[in-house]
């Protein structure tokens, strides 16, 4: 591309060619990590976390199996003689993928329980103090009712008490039709009036991904599959390569070190092309000008007042408590992050910029979390608390900290309340 335009598409475009996974969006993988703390105010120490995070790596949900059908197509095609090498490559990859997620389709895979156990060890780790306690035995775990959401919640209670055996874990899982318990993992309900405002928002951004997918195309897909690029119609090729990629993607989910890598059989371009629509979806959850997602508001919002509730009942010094976990999805991650709002969830640019601004694969893949670690001194009054997404410490825009990332809770309590009070 020599377009103007292409000036402002580098980023997501460089970090994909140089992670081609990355493609596969929210659906990424959690990546391993393990990252340093920043020391706390004199003083003070940890004493609470409120935990909230995404199910773990899965398989290929229900609703989407059927994208398994184009492994027929190509070999329909293979029948015909019309696959290169690639071609054929191609069609036992997607066999193989749908192999392996047959009769597990939505579940949680071994990888998605690891993902769990992993963060609980690192934040054992770094928060030791939190679980020593005591007079703090508790542990508060909810989730949604789906099974690969409880698997993540007991993959990490389980870790937990490899670490802390005498921790008393209270595990509970909500439908979405036990309101108001269920606010931790579900939030507020939305009314229909509510819904169709946040519908056609996400539909007015397929304008704005048409725009930014000029320039690119699947030709180099095509010749690399097809013996006769030319005897394949262009929406053929077009849902060929849409239906395997999204397959693909379930490779990330499931065992990415042995599945093929997205850039397999695709280009950079190829890859940025068909990630953009999907990783836009998520741009209604953002906050940026003239546009406030109802989803936001009650989704996100909805958790955030139920956070703020258990945190202060915990934050008392005749609480049990020692964690309150969540576990949920992440149609209720996203709005969650943009309604604390996070440090990259508040956009001021054109719709053009937001993928540039904004990328799913920083925010919200398979195991995404967001930690509040609660600080006081011995005797002391005055709570600090500080954010972490993804276990990085990270900043709420529009509020000024205490000190480095430690903020006053009181103040983070009164800034959320006056933006989402139920």
């Amino acid at each position: 591309m020599t377009t103007i335009l292409s000036i402002f598409l580098q980023v997501a475009l460089w970090a994909i060619s140089q992670r081609p996974n990355l493609a596969a969006g929210s659906l990424c993988g959690y990546y391993p990590q393990d990252t340093l703390t920043s020391p706390a105010p004199r003083g003070y120490e940890p004493f609470y976390i409120s935990h909230i995070a995404r199910h773990g790596s899965r398989y290929l949900s229900n609703k989407d199996s059927i994208t398994f059908r184009v492994a027929d197509t190509l070999a329909l095609l293979s029948g015909q003689g019309m696959l290169t090498q690639d071609g054929l490559s191609l069609l036992e990859d997607i066999r193989m993928l749908r192999g392996m997620s047959k009769g597990h389709y939505g579940l949680l895979t071994e990888l998605g329980a690891l993902e769990h156990r992993q963060i609980c060890d690192r934040m054992y780790r770094h928060y030791k103090e939190v679980f020593s306690s005591d007079d703090r035995k508790g542990i508060y775990a909810v989730s949604t009712h789906t099974k690969r959401v409880r698997k993540s919640m007991e993959a990490f209670t389980d870790e937990l008490l490899l670490h802390a055996p005498a921790l008393e874990i209270d595990k509970t899982v909500f439908h979405q039709d036990d309101y108001p318990e269920n606010r931790g993992v579900y939030g507020n309900h939305m009314d229909r009036e509510e819904q169709d405002r946040a519908k056609a928002q996400e539909k007015s951004f397929s304008s704005t991904v048409k725009i930014l997918r000029r320039g690119y195309n699947l030709k180099a897909f095509t010749n690399r599959i097809f013996s006769d690029p030319s005897a394949v119609s262009p929406a053929r090729s077009k849902y060929i390569a849409n239906a395997c990629f999204r397959c693909m993607m379930t490779g990330c989910l499931t065992e990415p070190s042995t599945m093929p890598a997205m850039d397999k059989y695709f280009t950079a371009g190829e890859l940025y092309y068909l990630w953009l629509s999907r990783s836009m979806k998520w741009a209604r959850y953002l906050n940026y000008p003239d546009y406030r997602d109802p989803f936001t508001a009650k989704r996100g919002g909805g958790i955030l007042m139920q956070i703020i509730r258990d945190a202060d009942e915990a934050i008392e010094p005749q609480s049990h408590i020692a964690a309150s976990l969540r576990f949920t999805h992440d149609s209720y991650m996203m709005p969650l992050m943009a309604a604390i709002p996070l440090e990259g969830t508040v956009l001021d640019c054109p719709d053009t910029e937001i993928a540039e601004q904004f990328q799913d694969y920083n925010f919200i893949y398979p195991a995404c979390n967001v930690q509040l670690v609660f600080y006081r001194k011995h005797g002391g009054r005055k709570i600090l608390v500080k954010v972490l997404r993804n276990e990085k410490e990270t900043l709420i825009h529009g509020l000024e900290p205490a000190s480095g990332c430690y903020y006053d809770w009181e103040r983070v309590k009164a800034f959320w309340r006056n933006r989402y009070n139920d």
